[in-house]
């Protein structure tokens, strides 16, 4: 089972006369077979001596996985960041849940199992790319459900219609007796529902919108330059700060420049929504790279998003804006998707939002 005829089998941290081995169970022989096979596996494994508060085994995974803010062996780290709602003593029925979290610019998977009543082991796996796929396929079967869309679009558009019918037909019926007032009223209230309908078809008109975007390489710093000339005025009205930082490492994105203006215009204009009322309102953006990725940061310090409609959030005609269509984040979604590209949504109610856009990065090698 160990690579390679040369290879130097590891000697166990429970050498010691009288220790036991956590794996078998068995006293411990000193020379340990079972280290060199863990260290072999695409799986980061760590093993904790809750007792002595140590880490007794960590394979070259898990320490390649943690290896920029981590030390090696460094118990304290590791259980505050996996662990940090240890029960002692560990128990089959307080034993943590399987867990995601966030590491940096990656996503953790990892599960706990209770081995003895001091040992546990945590396994680990990097599922980035994994939710990345995932978060495209959710993308993907919302875009397919035409049947929800059109039934949708029937509606927004029946309603304005319905009572711009209605209202020109009672007009129309007593144009001899009503006042000026009157008339003027229906008028107003016939404009108001044709706003309705030019609101919706130019969602409409933007959903069908970079059907096949086109991609090139793009200066971050350029882009966000342009972008914030077009909002700031309107930011500076309503008092809204916007705090920016670009990574040096973010020099270049692949995407259609024109199609991510859009996204940001419409993620901006929710920010500021949510900004309303709140006492010193700022959006803070960022951007990172990540290797092959570029990660754009949207930040406000608004009202968040109420736990009952985070599921909503990107389905068609869901919306809590009294001049809303529902089709902005849609839009954004498919839009981000047809760049190879994905949108996250991260909300607590009265502790703001954070949108993370992920796209392509540029090749720093053309000119």
């Amino acid at each position: 089972m160990v690579k390679g005829a040369n290879k130097q089998i590891v000697t166990c941290a429970h050498k010691e006369e009288g220790k036991v081995c956590p794996i078998s169970k068995t006293p411990c022989l000193g020379d340990c077979i079972y280290a060199n096979i863990l260290d072999d596996i695409s799986l980061g494994i760590i093993g904790l001596d809750t007792l002595k508060k140590e880490v007794f085994f960590q394979n070259k995974l898990a320490v390649s996985i943690f290896k920029e803010t981590i030390k090696p062996k460094d118990y304290g780290a590791l259980s505050s960041l996996l662990l940090p709602d240890l029960q002692m003593p560990v128990t089959l029925q307080n034993l943590p849940e399987p867990s995601i979290i966030q590491y940096g610019r990656k996503f953790l998977g990892y599960s706990t199992y209770l081995i003895s009543e001091t040992y546990l082991w945590i396994y680990i796996s990097d599922i980035t790319e994994k939710m990345r796929l995932n978060s495209i396929a959710e993308a993907v079967n919302t875009m397919n459900n035409f049947g929800y869309i059109f039934s949708g679009i029937r509606h927004e558009l029946g309603n304005p219609i319905n009572s711009i019918k209605t209202s020109m037909a009672v007009c129309r019926k007593n144009l001899q007796s009503y006042s000026r007032e009157t008339i003027s009223e229906f008028i107003d209230r016939v404009l108001s529902d044709i706003a309705r309908v030019e609101v919706l078809l130019k969602d409409l008109k933007n959903f069908s919108m970079y059907e096949n975007p086109e991609c090139r390489e793009v200066y971050i710093a350029s882009f966000m330059d342009n972008l914030l000339a077009m909002v700031e005025r309107d930011f500076s009205v309503n008092r809204i700060r916007i705090r920016t930082f670009i990574s040096p490492a973010a020099e270049r994105g692949f995407f259609d420049a024109r199609a991510l203006q859009h996204v940001m215009l419409n993620i901006l204009t929710n920010a500021s929504d949510a900004l309303e009322g709140v006492k010193s309102p700022e959006i803070a953006i960022s951007a990172f790279n990540t290797g092959d990725r570029i990660i754009i940061g949207i930040k406000d310090n608004g009202k968040g998003i109420p736990e009952a409609q985070k599921k909503h959030l990107f389905q068609p005609f869901s919306t809590t804006k009294k001049h809303g269509t529902g089709l902005g984040l849609v839009i954004v979604k498919k839009m981000m998707l047809k760049m190879n590209g994905t949108i996250e949504i991260d909300s607590r109610e009265n502790d703001g939002t954070r949108v993370t856009l992920n796209l392509p990065a540029g090749n720093k090698s053309d000119a």
